[in-house]
């Protein structure tokens, strides 16, 4: 039989275990609101899909919270949840940092009818622009330049509303990821709340955006790398971006 001593160890081994996120049941992890098709706060989306796979093959089970991107750091600041799944180190929050894992696509987006001579980030400085939450953190310094003394410039966490406004003409230029500006767009064109003939321009004047997640364990980190690698390698990762296009994203203009 184990002795007092020993049954004392073991219980104080299950406390330690049960305290630390590498070993809990359920791991909370922020995902970013009002982004689909990469997140649906239904459980479901691109990102979601990909953090759940990625964390389950190291034997965690992911719990959604879904917050716009201030709200979410800090949750995570406060350690409130376990991690947080697009961010970067530029968002100076202590944490362990995943692998780059996946990247948006940010566009410049304009009607066609308004004939805007877009050739670089300078040239939003005099145009009424709308730009996702943090856009100047993350968007390069030159872009915080041209939009700094821009009193038409300001950041909204819903990119509904970004991509509505631009279709109904009241602003220049909405500034956001591609596949979610094609999302809302036929979710308001399905829902005849813009018209079909509203049809735009996506200026290509900033470099691909590099995200990583980030978690308050190191080992959920290492976990999660792990299986982003062997989801790279099987195919995995690249099935789920096709199922979403295939899915939601209308044929590209």
């Amino acid at each position: 039989m184990m002795g007092r001593c020993g049954i004392l160890k073991w219980l104080l081994l299950l406390c330690c275990m049960s305290g630390s996120p590498a070993f809990s049941a359920e791991l909370k992890i922020i995902f970013t609101k009002y982004t689909p098709p990469y997140v649906f706060e239904d459980g479901t989306g691109i990102i979601v899909d990909i953090v759940r796979t990625a964390l389950e093959s190291g034997g965690h089970t992911v719990k959604p919270v879904y917050a716009p991107i201030d709200r979410g750091f800090r949750m995570f600041a406060d350690k409130e949840v376990d991690g947080t799944t697009i961010i970067q180190e530029a968002s100076g929050l202590k944490a362990e940092y995943s692998d780059t894992y996946m990247q948006y696509h940010n566009r410049a987006f304009a009607l066609r009818s308004s004939k805007l001579n877009i050739r670089d980030v300078a040239d939003l400085g005099d145009k009424a622009v709308v730009a996702f939450q943090n856009a100047e953190k993350y968007l390069g310094p030159a872009f915080a330049v041209a939009v700094a003394s821009n009193p038409r410039y300001k950041e909204m966490a819903q990119q509904e509303a970004q991509a509505h406004m631009l279709l109904l003409g009241r602003i220049d230029v909405a500034v956001m990821d591609e596949h979610i500006f094609r999302y809302f767009r036929q979710k308001l064109i399905t829902e005849k709340k813009v018209e079909t003939a509203a049809d735009y321009v996506g200026y290509d004047i900033f470099p691909a955006t590099p995200f990583k997640a980030a978690f308050l364990d190191k080992k959920v980190r290492d976990d999660f790398n792990k299986g982003i690698a062997a989801m790279r390698k099987d195919g995995r990762y690249e099935a789920i971006y096709r199922k979403y296009s295939a899915q939601f994203l209308a044929p590209k203009q």
